[in-house]
């Protein structure tokens, strides 16, 4: 006698025990064997695809397994399914336009595994969400439906999968190498360029975190009143390396600092606003 006839022979409830029994074996061979083994695997190598894939596997392992379960138990109690999975299709439009933003974070969640913009613990700046240092964070889990990240400010921040699909991240982990910052300001005409920046180049040179010999002063605009500007003055652009990014922020403000004392006990001056009152029409009759 045959598996299937034995247990054609078995009564209803039986049967369904059964199907819940088999149902924990899966479970327990698939969650603590099979993934398992999964994880193992995908830690052996370098790329973190495979880590994604089974993270994955892993969160939508369960919800199958019962999913089949369920059916497995409907079908020993002779309770016709397809109409149930018909009524389960229109459900399930009617649920998926209540619920496209959630959908929407789940598809795009789906995206980031498989895209990889980012991994868990790189640095990274969205662009479409905050500015300045509100975008910037480490991320610390990139979920189905939502990523989060810790900003600079140390506050964990849950972001929709949806939005970050449609962000600009850059990703400062990405290359295992120096990052170049730029600071621009202005100098006053009278100012001497060359000799601005030979005191810059010392200035930054002496900043713990700056490469002193990537330090470098160019010229960027001439600017003056008439083209709309409240300063008028020549515009500089400072550039130097940095090798930690995460120190990018108070490097940057060490450097601005150092460079305003040296300016002012050097005398270099910077532009400042030129305010002036037309005369036209002014005392005529």
């Amino acid at each position: 006698m045959s598996l299937s006839e034995m247990f054609s022979e078995l009564p209803t409830w039986e049967q369904s025990g059964l199907v819940i029994l088999l149902g924990l074996v899966v479970y327990v061979v698939g969650r603590f064997g099979v993934l398992r083994l999964l994880d193992r695997m995908a830690d052996s190598t370098e790329n973190d695809l495979d880590d994604r894939l089974v993270l994955f596997a892993r969160r939508f392992f369960g919800m199958a397994l019962v999913f089949g379960v369920i059916l497995g138990v409907l079908k020993v109690h002779e309770i016709e399914i397809s109409p149930l999975l018909a009524s389960a299709g229109i459900f399930g439009i009617a649920l998926g336009l209540a619920a496209k933003e959630t959908l929407a974070d789940i598809l795009a969640g789906v995206f980031l595994i498989a895209d990889r913009p980012m991994r868990i613990g790189d640095r990274v700046k969205i662009e479409a969400i905050g500015r300045d240092w509100g975008a910037w964070g480490d991320v610390l889990d990139i979920g189905l439906r939502r990523t989060k990240v810790r900003n600079t400010d140390g506050v964990v921040v849950n972001y929709p999968n949806s939005i970050l699909a449609n962000s600009v991240i850059t990703n400062f982990s990405d290359e295992q190498g120096p990052t170049r910052v730029r600071l621009r300001l202005q100098l006053d005409y009278s100012a001497d360029v060359s000799a601005a920046r030979a005191l810059t180049t010392a200035t930054l040179a002496r900043i713990e975190g700056i490469d002193g010999d990537s330090v470098e002063l160019l010229v960027r605009a001439l600017w003056d009143q008439t083209g709309g500007h409240m300063h008028a003055g020549v515009l500089v652009e400072i550039r130097y390396l940095i090798a930690e990014v995460r120190h990018r922020t108070r490097i940057r403000s060490q450097a601005l600092e150092s460079l305003l004392s040296a300016y002012r006990e050097a005398g270099v001056p910077l532009a400042r606003p030129h305010l002036g009152v037309a005369a036209e029409g002014f005392g005529q009759s």
